[in-house]
């Protein structure tokens, strides 16, 4: 049974793979486009950063919080997200997939269907989320002398942090199981999760913090893992373990449930 599991496991991951490469390819043909693309995004998120940067030009530091950490949790935001959204982004696409019948190609494959549905789009510009929180994050962890062990479970935080995004991305469209039209919900129930990771933690305490760091655990996708960087945090990073299993044992099973909901629109044409 086991062997037989691992061997499901192996064939999925490669056919994900397989299906990811393509559309990579496809995507990085044009490579002005490409470029232009990446350079958009960073530009973008440069932006935000500096609207960020003169908030605390003019107020110094907020609850202990300096420009310096807030340069860090964009770092963590953008590379989580990254991480997420090169590799899943057509689970942005499954309320169009659900209301158009597309669906239906999915369950005629011998594949998992939720690997079909993350590889199936590809959104280039994350390549630009990625670089830049990646440079980001390396300036702040020599801006700290971050040490071997605050990197070490770092790492283990950013693992937490992907996981509880993929869970978190992909709840909001299960929606469009039960719902018509859902793209635009399910788009702000996720951006909305992913901005709460990245305000200062310091404004953040009691009741709201324990909320963000269990029940609608956003905290996990930026601020805790900055600080696991800025200071030894074990049991940030047990709480987060803790968290993401449990959250990922429920957005697997309410796929599969909402998976038995779906009616086929019984589309004609070819597969």
């Amino acid at each position: 049974m086991v062997a037989k599991l691992w061997d499901n496991l192996r064939h999925d991951v490669r056919m994900f793979w397989l299906a990811w490469l393509v559309l990579f390819r496809a995507a990085t043909e044009l490579r002005g486009a490409f470029v232009l693309q990446v350079v958009g995004m960073i530009a973008n998120n440069t932006g935000l950063l500096v609207a960020w940067l003169f908030l605390f030009t003019r107020f110094g530091t907020i609850n202990g919080w300096a420009a310096p950490d807030l340069i860090g949790v964009q770092g963590v935001n953008m590379v989580i997200f990254g991480s997420v959204m090169l590799f899943n982004n057509g689970f942005t696409e499954l309320s169009r997939y659900v209301d158009q019948g597309a669906f239906d190609a999915f369950l005629t494959r011998p594949m998992s269907v939720l690997a079909q549905v993350a590889s199936s789009r590809i959104e280039i510009a994350t390549c630009g989320d990625l670089i830049m929180g990646v440079s980001l994050l390396v300036w702040y962890a020599i801006h700290v002398h971050a040490g071997l062990a605050a990197l070490g479970l770092f790492v283990l935080a950013y693992a937490t942090g992907v996981m509880i995004l993929w869970c978190f991305t992909l709840l909001p469209y299960l929606l469009a199981f039960y719902l018509l039209d859902t793209d635009k919900v399910a788009r702000n129930i996720s951006m909305f999760f992913l901005d709460t990771g990245i305000y200062p933690s310091g404004v953040l305490s009691g009741a709201l913090r324990t909320v963000l760091l269990t029940a609608f655990p956003g905290l996990l996708v930026g601020v805790v893992p900055l600080d696991v960087l800025r200071g030894i945090r074990f049991e940030y990073v047990a709480i987060g373990a803790v968290v993401t299993a449990v959250w990922l044992a429920i957005t697997l099973w309410a796929f599969k449930r909402s998976l038995r909901r779906y009616e086929s629109a019984n589309l004609v044409g070819a597969r």
